[in-house]
């Protein structure tokens, strides 16, 4: 089967798999992607090929075992007005809240495979009978059921950090230390109010990031929150209560870093991320360690605390920019140190509870990035002397400032001041009330940060 390039030669099956196993390769240390992301890709005017014929493509991958296709448990995220009593920060009131409802077609009712949906890792390819079945039965869903596309992770497992969330162990080389840690909550007095049209625009925010953006992270992690809840509401009947919930924290907070890893801190040098900014200029400041340390779970809020740890790299030489980093509170880690650089940065701890992947994921980057970004601001005299043809100019030490909306009303901070640990303000367990808080204070940021960035960002490079 093949499909017309334009004016070039068409495309057949090898040049797909080549360009499927490409596109994969490219996304991080887990070789996986959501099958609309391909589509959206794959089937764009720069490559032209209908939806079809990738199908057709991948399927065909899938028989020969060059791809996986996995599909965790189906369900649907849907947001609800609901009224909320008794609430810490927010004064009760109609809120609209998320809800898990399972997909409804009678297309599904068929076919299960253990608590995946659908795994092709546990397929019998010996029996191509069932193979073919499978394949029919997913081209079926694909045709019938709206989305669906948002739900089937396309896997390449050669080389790749493991997928697992339903499995009894997790599987991969990763390790929770487990620390025990006490937040004190913050006393607010004037609790907030958000009128419910507010809520809706910052709903609306949310459903639009997951219709254009959303990556086979966000069902895998849902996935595996939903799971986590459902155990905690059934410890009296899971044998080995404690150490289920323990592997699959594991499995959490393994697959949130990956998340992270992924998308801004092992990225390639890229004009239309600016999330790249550091490595498109090649610029010394890095990320030396991003983790959690402990997580504690209640319902289905999770307490975390991470640590963050970046540095720059000076040379020796420039003692005098050390020794006003050294005074400004940054600190020497002569374990980095390297040739004739000293790595000077700071480690900041970093306390919140959350409920959604989505606002970990924003939150984590925006904390990393207002750190960097600081560290930048107080390094710039260095950063024009070794970098002089990218000719930064003195309004760009302010970069961090476009952070502040979220970090200065989430967070106590003090404009440049170097951050040594930031503790949440509105330190709620409350699921319902925390998203609440979070679109009010970080989704409805996000847009006018990530456009400010981005036009920012665009400017700089195309100077270069």
């Amino acid at each position: 089967m093949t499909e017309s390039k334009g004016s070039e030669a068409p495309w057949d099956f090898k040049d797909i798999e080549r360009e499927t196993l490409k596109f994969l390769e490219s996304r991080g240390s887990i070789k996986a992607a959501l099958l609309h992301k391909l589509e959206n890709h794959f089937c764009s005017p720069e490559f032209g090929i209908s939806k079809e014929l990738l199908h057709f493509c991948l399927f065909k991958m899938f028989r020969e075992r060059t791809i996986e296709i996995i599909i965790p448990e189906l369900f649907r995220e849907k947001f609800r007005p609901s009224t909320l009593n008794e609430l810490e920060y927010l004064k009760d009131g109609t809120y609209f809240t998320r809800r898990y409802t399972k997909f409804k077609s009678k297309n599904l009712n068929e076919y299960k495979q253990n608590d995946y949906y659908f795994d092709s890792r546990n397929i019998n390819y010996s029996n191509d009978l069932l193979v073919v079945k499978w394949i029919e039965h997913l081209k079926l869903l694909l045709r019938k059921i709206k989305e669906i596309n948002k739900k089937i992770i396309i896997f390449n497992p050669i080389d790749s950090n493991p997928i697992n969330i339903y499995e009894n162990k997790f599987g991969g080389d990763y390790s929770l230390s487990n620390i025990p840690f006490y937040v004190e909550k913050k006393k607010i007095y004037n609790k907030l109010i958000i009128p419910l049209k507010n809520q809706a625009v910052n709903v609306a925010i949310i459903q639009a990031y997951h219709k254009r953006h959303a990556c086979f992270y966000i069902p895998l992690i849902s996935s595996i929150l939903k799971t986590i809840e459902y155990i905690q509401d059934h410890k009296e009947d899971i044998i080995d209560f404690e150490n289920v919930l323990q592997d699959y924290i594991l499995k959490f907070a393994y697959q949130c870093i990956e998340f992270v890893k992924s998308d801004y801190i092992e990225i390639e040098p890229n004009s239309l991320r600016w999330e790249s900014f550091l490595n498109y200029f090649e610029l010394p400041i890095k990320i030396l360690d991003y983790d959690f340390k402990s997580i504690k779970f209640h319902g289905r809020t999770f307490e975390n605390y991470q640590f963050l740890k970046i540095c720059i790299y000076i040379e020796k030489e420039y003692s005098d920019i050390i020794n006003k980093l050294k005074s400004l509170g940054y600190e020497e880690f002569s374990d980095e140190n390297y040739d004739d650089f000293i790595a000077i940065g700071s480690s900041v701890e970093i306390y919140y509870p959350c409920s959604t992947i989505e606002h970990i994921y924003f939150l984590s980057k925006y904390i990393c990035f207002y750190c960097l970004f600081i560290l930048f601001s107080h390094s710039f005299e260095y950063l024009q002397k070794i970098k002089p043809k990218i000719k930064f100019i003195n309004k760009e030490k302010a970069i961090y400032k476009n952070f502040l909306p979220v970090i200065d009303t989430l967070f106590d901070v003090h404009g440049d001041k170097i951050p040594k640990k930031l503790i949440f303000k509105y330190y709620t367990y409350n699921p319902d009330e925390l998203e609440v808080i979070y679109n009010h204070f970080l989704i409805n940021a996000v847009k006018d940060i990530e456009k400010k960035m981005y036009k920012y960002f665009r400017f700089r490079s195309s100077l270069r």
